[in-house]
């Protein structure tokens, strides 16, 4: 019996060596299938429930992720980012100065959904209605802005289509400044995630924007007091997200255009028609993890010129 005590005893060490081995085996494979699925497409592709998606980084225009990215569907408040779009340039070409006083018509302080509650008759500056459209969505302050540069919103959205024309934003109609939806007798706008990723890249050419966007909240005016929240929930979560727009109808669903700078490398992700606010921001975390974790790798993807248009946003990986 003290024989075989000893022998039992003698034999533990080595029996235990073999299972850490087997353990470290075991880790080590899983780890590899983890980083495989960390960087598979098709895996991220099954985990969002999104529409349509796209994954681009800033810089270069390659597309890292793209799931119907040519899906037409409604715009919503994503189509104020061309109304901002097109009031830097005016800035930048001498046309208007962020410092301009913008009076409020009566159209504009009627228009319905989200706003800042901007009175006929009220003054503003540039800057203030256009901080206001990207922080709380104010689609008042977006029609006032349309008036103050064209006229008319009207005259505005005629801009608005040629400049989407000209970046190659063959999937989009603007209807108007806002992205609020038509009466049953006129036509829809659309757009796809590919044209919303072409539009935010050219957006972000003009850094003031950002400043904007990446404000969680911010007293737009104290009498009568109202205070803006910002509508991205990444914001102030999501490390290094700075921006960029969301969009919400019945009918379009919850829309979410995001971008984040870490390690020097700025990404923008497309989310649209999401089924909550939350999923929508969920989704664009998850994108911006993923570009996060392949931007390094030697990817096959077509590098783009400085100016990039849409149709240049093709996926080749």
């Amino acid at each position: 019996m003290q024989a075989v005590k000893r022998t039992h005893v003698g034999a533990a060490p080595w029996g235990v060596a073999a299972l850490v081995v087997v353990v470290v085996l075991i880790a080590i494979i899983m780890a590899g299938r983890t980083r495989t699925m960390d960087t598979n497409p098709a895996a991220l592709a099954s985990q969002l429930s999104a529409t349509s998606a796209l994954l681009i980084e800033a810089d270069s225009g390659r597309v890292l992720f793209a799931k119907n990215a040519d899906r037409r569907l409604p715009p919503a408040s994503l189509t104020k980012l061309m109304t901002v779009l097109l009031a830097m340039e005016a800035v930048d070409d001498g046309r208007a100065k962020l410092v301009d006083r913008v009076v409020v018509s009566r159209r504009a302080a009627s228009t319905g959904g989200s706003r800042v509650w901007i009175d006929a008759g009220e003054r503003f500056t540039l800057e203030q209605l256009l901080e206001s459209a990207m922080i709380a969505s104010a689609n008042d302050s977006a029609v006032a802005v349309a008036e103050h540069l064209a006229g008319s919103e009207e005259a505005f959205v005629r801009r608005m289509s040629r400049r989407a024309q000209k970046l190659g934003m063959d999937g989009t109609v603007f209807v108007n400044a806002t992205g609020l939806p038509q009466d049953a007798a006129s036509r829809e706008g659309y757009t796809t995630a590919r044209d919303m990723a072409c539009l935010a890249r050219e957006v972000l050419r003009h850094p003031a924007v950002l400043e904007w966007s990446r404000v969680q909240s911010k007293v737009f005016r104290t009498h009568p007091a109202f205070v803006m929240s910002n509508t991205n929930q990444l914001v102030g979560s999501y490390r290094g997200c700075d921006g960029l727009k969301t969009g919400h109808t019945d009918t379009a669903g919850y829309h979410l255009v995001a971008t984040a700078r870490s390690g020097g490398v700025r990404l923008i992700c497309v989310v649209m028609q999401a089924q909550s606010r939350e999923s929508a921001a969920s989704q664009a975390a998850r994108l911006l993890d993923y570009g996060y974790r392949i931007v390094g790798a030697a990817a096959d993807v077509k590098v783009l010129p400085d100016r990039a248009s849409a149709g240049d946003l093709e996926r080749v990986i």
